[in-house]
């Protein structure tokens, strides 16, 4: 895969954090906000996390980071299935956004700084990779707090 752009920080270390967040219920919040974008660009969008999935992180916070990645996914393609995936290993937390179709880096990156600083905030980073004829993935990562429950 090529790599298009790869932001990272690391995790603060005193970060405020409250309830575990559903991960699973907050990506189907999202989509039903987004739904009239998908509709316009006859895309659709299937999550993949896992039900029992929780994230230990600032619920806000993290669906702005989360919410702009799914736009930025349905902006710059029309026409595709993009798939909301999460994993937990001994890294961290991945979060995945990704869609069959192909974009330009500039639909992605344009004015993608507020929400690169929203995911440093989560102690995480923003990684974009396309690979030409299989799509892009928007990945949101982040260590994974002792409290995380994945």
């Amino acid at each position: 895969m090529k790599s298009l752009m790869q932001l990272t920080h690391t995790v603060p270390s005193s970060q405020t954090v409250t309830e575990p967040v559903p991960l699973h219920r907050l990506i189907d919040q999202l989509m039903v906000g987004l739904l009239p974008l998908v509709t316009g660009k006859k895309s659709f969008i299937i999550n993949d996390v896992d039900q029992t999935f929780h994230l230990q992180a600032d619920e806000n916070l993290l669906a702005y980071v989360l919410g702009n990645l799914l736009s930025g996914a349905i902006n710059g393609s029309e026409n595709v299935c993009i798939r909301v995936e999460a994993i937990c290993n001994k890294e961290g937390v991945q979060v995945r956004v990704r869609n069959n179709g192909t974009y330009f880096y500039s639909t992605v990156s344009n004015g993608f700084s507020h929400v690169v600083q929203a995911a440093r905030q989560l102690g995480g980073n923003i990684s974009i990779y396309n690979q030409h004829n299989e799509g892009t993935t928007l990945t949101f990562s982040m260590a994974v707090p002792v409290q995380t429950i994945c």
